[in-house]
């Protein structure tokens, strides 16, 4: 850690912008926890049934436009599992479109449509649920649990917490883009689109992508591992691609969350496997590089050449705490942004399309006209839309 004279340094800094702390206050009263609150919304994990069955609330067998409005009535702060109850208020602010997909898209998935509210068990995955929809709910979710684990080493910081933070973001960023296919997948599969990304390569066409990446990337790739006898990986998966052509590349909320995820997974890659990053300490505070400058001072020696010039220690270094909260607003804010065309493409397909396929996926039948009840079987004929 290098040390510097508080006077000489700290005073041409002057670090603007004041830190919005999250605060997770300890003194604010919380429910009792319950077996029930302890299971994860979108985890399956199951409990023992209840003494006595409790009846079907009125919410099960009621149309379509009953299930969308008693969902939405429906919060994470008093419906949600214990985690989300507990810690939504952290998230909340600058992430509402999480609590949105879960009230129209998760909570279908689950008993709290069969049940009435108070009855153990409502947090449970619904019988017959598809594999592949629950796993989108269970990728949503674990985002979510990351961001509780960045948020707890903002609120109770211990010494090796700013890398961890890093690390929850960054598998934060890996778990989005993995919802973000199964969405992509989810839908073209319902409505029977073809993904051409994922079709096999000819050798020709395979050819012609490790030529693309070795203009690209070996010389990086090279550097950080090869050159120190490391194995050196060839990355040609299509994610980015079809991501890509999901958000129409233009797509601002991509572009933007492309932009804030590099220097975070660059910082988790640091923190994780290499050694460990200088700090320059200013009487009690701690700087650190801007995130976006986190490659210009990964050798030892380029913070103490920093040191010797305030003016760069100005426009490269922040107060680590207030990197932190920035970064942490920031990623909701991004992350919101992106759940938008989810959102909007599977509540589309769900409750205006009435998409058959999906609706079995959901383990949902259509009933009279414009309704869906919870069943393991169709009403009607599925091909048409008004049966």
């Amino acid at each position: 850690m290098i040390k510097a004279n508080r006077s000489s340094i700290l005073e041409p800094l002057r670090f603007g912008g004041q830190v919005d702390a999250v605060s997770s206050d300890p003194s604010r009263p919380r429910p009792t926890p319950t077996i029930e609150d302890a299971l994860p919304a979108a985890s399956g994990t199951c409990v023992a049934p209840a003494a006595a069955e409790p009846q079907a609330g009125p919410s099960a067998r009621q149309p379509l436009r009953g299930i969308l409005k008693s969902v939405t009535n429906l919060h994470l702060a008093t419906d949600g599992d214990g985690n989300e109850q507990q810690y939504w208020p952290a998230i909340s602010e600058q992430f509402p479109n999480y609590e949105r997909f879960w009230q129209h898209l998760v909570v279908p998935m689950t008993k709290r449509i069969d049940m009435p509210p108070g009855s153990a068990g409502r947090h449970e995955r619904r019988d017959n649920i598809a594999d592949d929809l629950w796993n989108v709910s269970y990728i949503n979710y674990s985002v979510f649990l990351n961001l509780v684990g960045a948020f707890e080493h903002l609120s109770q910081p211990v010494m090796l917490s700013a890398g961890n933070f890093y690390t929850h973001l960054a598998s934060a960023c890996d778990l989005t883009e993995e919802f973000l296919l199964r969405v992509h997948l989810l839908i073209a599969e319902c409505r029977g689109e073809h993904v051409p990304e994922l079709d096999p390569d000819t050798k020709d066409e395979f050819l012609n992508k490790l030529d693309r990446w070795y203009d690209k990337e070996y010389a990086k790739a090279y550097e950080h591992h090869h050159r120190k006898g490391n194995a050196m990986i060839v990355r040609l998966a299509p994610r980015d691609k079809i991501l890509c052509k999901y958000h129409e590349r233009q797509d601002q909320a991509w572009k933007e969350y492309k932009r804030f995820s590099r220097p975070i997974r660059e910082y988790r890659n640091k923190v994780v496997h290499d050694v460990q990053l200088g700090t320059i300490r200013v009487g009690k505070i701690n700087l650190m590089p801007r995130i976006d400058k986190i490659q210009k001072y990964a050798a030892i020696a380029a913070p103490q050449d920093a040191l010797k010039n305030p003016d760069i220690l100005k426009a490269d270094f922040v107060v680590r705490e207030e990197q932190m909260f920035s970064d942490f607003r920031t990623f909701k804010t991004c992350l919101n942004a992106l759940w938008e065309k989810p959102t909007a493409d599977l509540r589309s397909l769900l409750y205006a399309d009435r998409n058959p396929a999906l609706l079995n996926k959901y383990a949902l039948t259509r009933a009279a006209k414009d309704g869906l009840e919870p069943g393991n079987k169709r009403v009607g004929n599925p091909e048409r839309p008004d049966a």
